[in-house]
């Protein structure tokens, strides 16, 4: 035992270092090399004519998408306006209102001025998808005739007219009822 133990002292005494812990040998070791950053810029032009024209289709997809809600902005503000009057009570005479008032804001009032029953149905007939109409007769002349009834006989029929007035505004076509 007392050999080992000399063999050290001897190796101390001739200025070998003690060996080192782990903690010590990994602050030796040299750093990773960071790699080479990824540059964000296509590196064709194929990639950069694609988001040229990816960027150019979807301006042109915006700017038709604004137009299209722009224009249609009577429609919300009827609709709006059609809700208000009727939770303030005004039943029927504000579905016969805001129906006509609609219509003149889409279409030429020299078209719709004039219109009266049957004529008016047709109009509101041909202004929706083909082979769906919104309007019957009997619902153009309940239409007409409820805002000057009671209230009892307008009640019954309300939810019925309501529906088709606020589907008539929404969906009415205002490039068909110019001709």
């Amino acid at each position: 035992m007392s050999q080992p133990a000399a063999s050290a002292s001897a190796l101390d005494t001739q200025g070998a270092s003690p060996p080192l812990m782990l903690s010590q040998m990994i602050d030796q070791l040299s750093p990773v090399p960071e790699p080479v950053a990824v540059a964000w810029w296509p590196q064709t032009w194929g990639w950069l004519v694609l988001a040229v024209v990816v960027l150019a289709l979807l301006s042109w997809l915006g700017w038709r998408r604004y137009r299209h809600w722009k224009s249609n902005r009577y429609r919300r503000e009827a609709l709006a306006e059609l809700h208000r009057r009727l939770a303030g009570g005004e039943g029927a005479t504000a579905l016969a209102e805001v129906l006509r008032r609609t219509a003149l804001a889409a279409f030429p009032r020299e078209r719709i001025v004039s219109l009266r029953g049957e004529a008016w149905e047709r109009f509101l007939n041909q202004t929706v998808a083909p082979g769906k109409p919104c309007f019957d007769a009997a619902s153009v002349a309940r239409l007409t005739e409820l805002p000057y009834r009671q209230t009892d006989a307008a009640d019954r029929h309300l939810d019925d007219l309501t529906w088709r007035v606020e589907r008539w505004i929404s969906v009415h076509d205002s490039q068909r009822g110019r001709a």
